[in-house]
């Protein structure tokens, strides 16, 4: 099965860049370093929804979530 790399801001969830198929902080060459001080990544199964909504997600415990507000409120 094709996978998603998600790379998300440790400290707001918020998903600052995705790949698809395995990938790791060396995606950011030469500032791995820098950018693994603030970022990390998760893999999650390949979804073409997250893909053409990925600023409606956001990553809550190491898990790739819909934002609450990106869900009209009737459906809460």
């Amino acid at each position: 099965m094709e996978k998603l790399t998600i790379f998300f801001n440790k400290r707001t969830g918020t998903i600052k860049s995705y790949c698809t198929g395995v990938q790791s902080m060396d995606f950011f060459g030469d500032e791995q370093e820098d950018y693994s001080l603030i970022f990390d990544f998760i893999l999650v199964d390949y979804d073409p929804f997250v893909i053409q909504n990925i600023d409606n997600f956001q990553v809550i415990d190491r898990n790739l979530k819909i934002k609450q507000s990106a869900v009209p409120e009737q459906y809460l």
